[in-house]
């Protein structure tokens, strides 16, 4: 199912051409054919109408293209026959020029779309890259494959319940909570997985991991959302967490975000050490924690998710969350 915002934005995109097209056609017909002073103005206008076409191709599909062409050609017509009583000269430059608005049309639509299906496999590309890498963080942590997933479905979920619908926030935690942990790389593994409790200098080892990740990120363009992420996702709302001590708002919205659903799946999975609270126990301990871990706001959205949303998302990933 095509959603709201993408229906929304390809309306805009479509008034937007319907604009051009007018504002483009208004002007050529307001500078009559024939020598005179405006006569270069009018040649100007007359190109211009390949700009919505190639706008259309950019844009939208062979259909709306063609489309677009077909309101470029009507309209250019009318104008052609308005003036009709040319040169034959005139008269055929005129056609020939309506002729290639279609083959136009044509070829920038099949190149764009060849560019779209290229760039799309790119970033799936990517995407399994970075979810191959994730899994294998994971599985040296965690002996599961499916925490980075599990907090990936919760930030996407939540994300979408506090009115984000697109754009670089969104794309940021999708990428952001599978690599969250990236910078962890660096941590030894006799501090990483030590069953006891860990020393303090050992502690600051492992605090390290938020900027160590931020760093493998940071000459990695498509991953600059993500990176707000890992880097600030242990920050606290009161302004107690690390690395930077930010506070409130000044952290990301991604990473106040992710902070909520990270703990969260924290709490309702088991570990070695302790058995998974339930979801009553987690949300109670979330709430408790307003204001000074997590932002209010991000808090009380999560907890109005019904239960058996996060319950069937948790079991699609290889969690039963208790009730």
């Amino acid at each position: 199912m095509t959603s709201f915002p993408v229906i929304s934005r390809s309306l805009r995109r479509a008034g937007v051409v319907a604009l051009v097209v007018f504002a483009v056609a208004s002007g050529h017909f307001v500078t009559p054919a024939g020598l005179h002073g405006w006569h270069w103005a009018h040649i100007l206008l007359q190109k211009l109408f390949y700009l919505p076409i190639l706008m259309a191709a950019a844009w939208f599909g062979l259909r709306g293209t063609l489309l677009t062409a077909g309101v470029v050609s009507s309209f250019f017509m009318i104008h052609v026959l308005l003036d009709w009583g040319g040169y034959r000269m005139t008269q055929a430059d005129q056609v020939g020029e309506v002729a290639s608005f279609w083959v136009i049309a044509l070829t920038s639509s099949l190149l764009f779309r060849r560019e779209r299906r290229a760039l799309e496999e790119t970033a799936e590309a990517h995407r399994e890259t970075i979810a191959a890498l994730a899994s294998s963080l994971d599985l040296r942590e965690r002996e599961t494959a499916l925490h980075s997933k599990r907090v990936q479905e919760y930030s996407l979920l939540l994300a979408r319940r506090l009115g984000i619908k697109e754009g670089d926030t969104l794309e940021g935690l999708e990428m952001g909570a599978l690599l969250h942990d990236v910078g962890k790389i660096g941590v030894p593994d006799g501090i990483l997985l030590k069953k006891g409790g860990l020393t303090g200098e050992e502690r600051d080892v492992v605090r390290r991991h938020p900027e160590l990740g931020a760093s493998l990120l940071q000459r990695i363009p498509f991953l600059s959302g993500a990176r707000e992420i890992v880097e600030y996702h242990h920050e606290k709302f009161d302004g107690s967490g690390y690395p930077k001590g930010l506070k409130g708002e000044r952290i990301p919205i991604g990473a106040r975000i992710f902070a909520v659903v990270d703990v969260f799946d924290a709490l309702t999975t088991p570990r070695p050490y302790r058995s998974a609270d339930g979801y009553r126990q987690a949300a109670a301990w979330l709430a408790d924690q307003r204001e000074a871990s997590f932002d209010p706001a991000v808090v009380d959205a999560f907890l109005r998710i019904p239960y058996e949303e996060l319950r069937d998302l948790a079991a699609r990933f290889g969690v039963a969350l208790k009730e």
